[in-house]
């Protein structure tokens, strides 16, 4: 599990909404509205659908939401931030609309509209866990664990089982270093998604310097969890070098480096060993 994240996805339903005649006949508006539709043809028929006309007022915000969501997904901030105004234009609101204008916002640098965004949706769903979750994505990448740990903590006490919430929660704990709150997230992820290869190697950092031999087991059982992803070999190497096992750090420094960690630590180490 990454940071802060399921993705937020503003994709509705359209096809609920009947259409008119052309639209109909058309398919671009069913299309725009399909959940799982690949972001570059969500945008084909979501910019169609709206170039048709005859859309009631609520097509017309609906497909404009869907087509900045789509547009945030293929990087194009500057155009997704189009669609969102456009879609504020209509005078109908929804939660998703200052979302998706956050995140917009955020990707071109405007930290503060996007701030106010966030508010905005907190405003309009004060009881949602995804904001919760985005609001503390967004603080976090700021740097600021403080402000993300209020968000991560309100959004457990929403809903105790999100194992988003907890996990993310446990990463600001940990940024706070309030490590045994934080392994005690991290096992409550676990015990709900047990092969949760970022819980494992987030409680392993936790108990580091607490209970040694715990965090390396959870470091290799991260490792046989997601063998290819090379952070829970690195840091078992470190563990193990710090404990003086030098001859099995080494190795899974060897593993990190050959599953493509770049860390400049490691490649000075691994230039040490002539590697």
């Amino acid at each position: 599990m990454s940071l802060a994240m399921r993705r937020f996805s503003l994709i509705l339903a359209l096809a609920l909404l009947a259409p008119p005649a052309v639209l109909a006949a058309d398919g671009s508006l069913e299309r725009c509205g399909a959940p799982s539709a690949p972001a570059a043809e969500a945008v084909h028929h979501c910019r169609r659908a709206l170039s048709l006309g005859g859309l009631t007022t609520e097509q017309e915000f609906l497909a404009s939401l869907n087509l900045g969501d789509a547009l945030l997904a293929m990087g194009q901030a500057s155009a997704a931030l189009d669609a969102f105004e456009a879609a504020a234009a209509t005078g109908l609101s929804r939660v998703e609309l200052p979302l998706g204008r956050a995140q917009a916002r955020e990707a071109l640098g405007d930290r503060l509209g996007a701030a106010k965004d966030l508010d905005a949706a907190l405003a309009l769903a004060p009881r949602s866990v995804d904001v919760r979750l985005v609001r503390g994505a967004f603080w976090l990448r700021l740097g600021r664990a403080d402000a993300a740990f209020e968000e991560f903590d309100a959004a457990v006490r929403l809903d105790g089982g999100d194992v988003d919430a907890r996990y993310n929660r446990g990463l600001t704990l940990l940024a706070l270093g309030r490590a045994g709150d934080a392994e005690a997230d991290f096992s409550r992820v676990l015990r709900d998604a047990p092969n949760d290869s970022g819980a494992r190697l987030q409680r392993g950092r936790t108990r580091e310097g607490r209970d040694d031999a715990a965090a390396l087991a959870d470091y290799q059982a991260a490792a046989e969890l997601a063998p290819e992803w090379p952070e829970p070999w690195f840091r078992a190497g470190k563990l193990l070098d710090r404990l003086g096992r030098k001859g099995d750090a080494d190795r899974n420094f060897r593993r990190a480096f050959e599953l493509g960690m770049k860390d400049p630590w490691l490649l000075e180490r691994m230039r040490a060993l002539g590697g």
